[in-house]
């Protein structure tokens, strides 16, 4: 009995220090890169844009696993399963895309693409922002989002950006 009772207080008090330091982490994790290339902003905001293009550019996406549940393929509305993931695009400006990612399990990332020109150069910033819960495994969990996502997010638009520069046919360099 005395040993349960020690098991017992011992998890009540190691569950409430974790949780205390759990809600010492932000409520709200973001991840973002950025990339510059070399196209016309438009170019740039049609690849964004329209889900169809993804798969020329989006690692995950690259598969062909995309299937649409609208009847849009671009612009607000536009609900698309990519992957095991299910996306909606919430909102569109001319230099933004704000995006809902959800996954098989129910979690809900909010994510945009930022698009700006400079020059000749376009510039697009793309994040994705979680709402945390108090659970300390979720905050610690948190933890790993940036090493997750952001290596994906960079193989992206690696892709993206060669599909947009690469030279006109018959052009020689």
């Amino acid at each position: 009995m005395r040993f349960l009772k020690l098991a017992v207080v011992s998890f009540l008090v190691l569950f409430g220090l974790t949780t205390a330091i759990g809600l010492l982490f932000p409520s709200t994790v973001k991840v973002s890169r950025a990339v510059n290339i070399s196209a016309p902003v438009d170019s740039v905001y049609k690849y964004l844009e329209d889900v169809k293009y993804w798969k020329l550019w989006m690692a995950g996406a690259d598969t062909g696993t995309i299937s649409f549940l609208s009847a849009k393929t671009a612009g607000k509305g536009t609900v698309a399963t990519v992957g095991t993931g299910q996306v909606t695009i919430v909102n569109t400006t001319k230099d933004s895309i704000l995006t809902e990612w959800k996954s098989q399990q129910g979690n809900i990332q909010q994510s945009a693409f930022i698009v700006l020109q400079s020059g000749s150069t376009t510039t697009v910033e793309w994040y994705f922002q979680q709402l945390i819960g108090w659970y300390p495994w979720e905050r610690f969990g948190s933890l790993a989002n940036d090493k997750l996502l952001g290596p994906v997010m960079e193989e992206s638009f690696d892709k993206l950006k060669k599909v947009l520069e690469k030279p006109a046919a018959g052009f020689n360099q």
